[in-house]
């Protein structure tokens, strides 16, 4: 064969195998932003439902790191718990594009530990335990395991997740080793009886209530995790200062929460 034939079949080869190489190229890296997609969705879900610690797309954006992708958008939906992800991966030929979504079973998410009673409310801590009894009206300081897992006590919907606004309160003028920083609350109201009454839990650890999802606005069902306990606020250790009110407060409630929650 002349060299002239030799230089136009290699010229053919290689213009033929071009294309090919570049759509096996697209067709793996398909792939692996589709197997990004699923895995960052997985984690976005599970932060919002408190399978796992972090900001829902904060974590999509670490899956999609280490799969030698980027993260192209990001939405997490407080109310339904579902997340939804798309990966982009670049290639001289054309981006591989990929999007996934993940959320809970339908219905609403239920605590682990958070056991609704007959009257429909829940214990809204995990250890049903005070650690002080009535102070600052009917206030009641309620104990924690480690986890730290707050509830909500009845059904209801959302009116404050995150800093109080408040200052420092007497008892941390007094012992100022006691004070952490602004309170952070979840702030709750609950519709009873035709009576509405708000219920919320103090010194929760602040970012946490977000990391389940929790928003003003968000509907909430009796036994649903809300938040972990912290230490914002004036406190000398990992506790829920709860309160249940007919005032959209925190403080200085007026209304026994024993007589709905049982005793502990």
């Amino acid at each position: 064969m002349s060299a002239p034939a030799l230089l136009a079949c290699g010229a053919a080869a290689l213009c033929l195998g071009l294309p090919l190489i570049a759509a096996s190229a697209q067709l793996e890296a398909g792939h692996r932003a589709a197997a990004a997609a699923d895995a960052a969705a997985l984690a976005a879900a599970d932060a919002m439902t408190g399978w796992i610690e972090g900001e829902p797309c904060a974590l999509a954006g670490l899956v999609a790191v280490e799969a030698g992708a980027a993260l192209a958008g990001c939405e997490a939906s407080s109310v339904s718990g579902e997340a939804r992800v798309e990966m982009r991966i670049a290639l001289p030929f054309g981006d591989a594009v990929a999007a996934a979504r993940a959320g809970p079973p339908p219905g609403p998410v239920q605590a682990a530990r958070g056991a609704v009673a007959a009257n429909g409310w829940a214990w809204p801590s995990d250890l049903r335990a005070l650690s002080q009894g009535f102070h600052d009206g009917f206030s009641l300081d309620l104990e924690v395991t480690a986890e730290g897992a707050l509830y909500a006590p009845y059904a209801g919907v959302v009116v404050r997740a995150g800093p109080d606004g408040g200052g420092m309160p007497d008892p941390c003028v007094a012992r100022p080793e006691w004070w952490r920083g602004v309170n952070h609350t979840v702030l709750m109201r609950h519709d009873v009886g035709g009576r509405t009454l708000y219920s919320s839990h103090n010194h929760v650890a602040p970012g946490s209530p977000q990391r389940f999802g929790v928003v003003p606005g968000a509907r909430v069902v009796a036994g649903q995790r809300v938040a972990s306990a912290g230490m914002s606020g004036c406190t000398s250790g990992p506790h829920t200062h709860f309160t249940l009110s007919s005032a959209p407060s925190n403080r200085n409630p007026d209304v026994d929460p024993l007589a709905y929650l049982g005793p502990p």
